[in-house]
């Protein structure tokens, strides 16, 4: 893999220096996980994690010694951040995991890197890499990067037994480096221990869906997916497939699939953290189907930030429900997403443009109250200058 052109976006100053001070004070330190495997990948490297022989304290030591910041984020697991030039990294005592539970787990500090990357839970989440640029690959994960396998360490019930999150990273690392590809014998035993899943915290399953569902092309592992959620949320299809709008969030996209849940969506509110935007998502309501006219008073009503979701929501259910072709459905995709960008959609009327009649303060409210509830019932698309006659016919009729 040509990474070597590409190595100084790990292999920084500022991460050599980090590397150099722990092995000046006598210990060996290499970069470990996600930042070498997106170097390999030509990916993005965000935050770059360290992993060493020395034990917390001697860490600490080292780094104070020298005025840097150290703040003890996991010190129980081995792990203290090292703050340098105004950014974090994390720096973890090589360790073996005796009893997990879940996020916390029992461990007994380790002087091999090898016995460490044992307790990882993907190949390719197992390499290291020195100073020099040398990586170390104990289980394979170079091969697997090159042939976009998304392979667990060892027994895959076991490592999932440690951490059931784990069910929904596979899922992410075969949507982000695995083509989509799933393993068979591991659908297996991830559909065998399913139920696990709900007993995570909100939380934690949220945060994982989002990253799944951020990208573009995240329709294509909810079908592997669905005994998940419908263990999660009684999803029982895939409304993502039908979405001609792919450029929604990884917020909106999640609200599409529970929008189409066969779960009560108050319940799931209750149940879930949800955000407040998820909550309005999920809250938005219609009894309509496919008229175009009913959808465009339905967006006059609602939130402006919401107005994308909805339509995407509408032509979707339209889909599903009335089985439109995708012809239909795109012709009234781009005629709702026209009103949503003119200036029909707002009511843009204001009271400042009756000036001219000197009503009273009660007139005035009166007389704009019932001119937005006109705005907002009628199917025609009502400009400022229309919005106004309709106000002066409700004063002329008070004559």
């Amino acid at each position: 893999m040509g990474y070597k052109e590409k190595i100084s976006d790990l292999l920084t100053d500022d991460v050599i220096f980090l590397l150099q001070t722990i092995e000046n004070g006598g210990y060996e330190a290499r970069i470990v996980g996600g930042a070498v495997r997106n170097l390999l990948l030509g990916a993005p490297i965000s935050d770059i994690d360290l992993t060493t022989t020395a034990l917390p304290n001697a860490i600490t030591e080292i780094f104070e010694r020298k005025g840097i910041k150290v703040i003890p984020t996991g010190i129980d697991h081995g792990t203290i951040t090292v703050v340098y030039n105004e950014k974090g990294y994390e720096i973890t005592t090589l360790r073996e995991d005796i009893q997990t539970f879940g996020r916390k787990a029992k461990v007994s500090f380790s002087k091999s890197f090898e016995t460490d990357s044992n307790r990882r839970d993907f190949t390719i989440n197992a390499l290291y890499m020195d100073k020099n640029g040398e990586i170390y690959d104990y289980h394979g994960g170079i091969s697997d990067i090159a042939a976009k396998k998304v392979r667990f360490i060892g027994d895959c019930r076991t490592r999932i037994t440690e951490d059931y999150l784990r069910i929904l990273r596979y899922f992410r690392f075969v949507a982000y480096y695995g083509d989509f590809k799933c393993d068979k014998t591991y659908l297996s035993v991830i559909y065998d221990l399913k139920e696990n899943v709900s007993k995570l915290s909100s939380e934690r399953i949220l945060n994982e869906l989002l990253k799944i569902l951020e990208l573009e092309n995240a329709y294509k592992i909810v079908p592997n997916m669905l005994p998940i959620l419908d263990e999660l949320f009684s999803a029982k299809c895939n409304p993502l497939e039908f979405c001609i709008d792919t450029k929604l969030s990884a917020i909106e996209k999640l609200c599409l699939l529970l929008k189409f849940s066969e779960c009560d969506l108050d319940e799931l509110i209750k149940r879930y953290k949800f955000s407040k935007q998820i909550k309005r998502l999920l809250s938005l309501k219609g009894d309509f189907h496919t008229s175009i006219n009913a959808a465009k008073r339905h967006l006059k009503q609602i939130h402006k930030s919401d107005r994308g979701f909805f339509v995407a929501w509408f032509v979707v259910r339209g889909i599903i429900a009335e089985k439109i072709s995708k012809a239909e459905a795109t012709k009234i995709q781009n005629e709702l997403i026209a009103f949503i960008n003119s200036e029909y959609v707002d009511f843009n009327f204001r009271a400042s443009d009756l000036a001219e009649y000197n009503l009273s303060e009660s007139d005035l409210q009166q007389i704009m109250m019932r001119t937005k509830a006109v705005w907002l019932s009628s199917d025609k698309d009502f400009s400022v200058k229309d919005c106004k006659k309709i106000a002066e016919n409700f004063i002329e009729s008070r004559k």
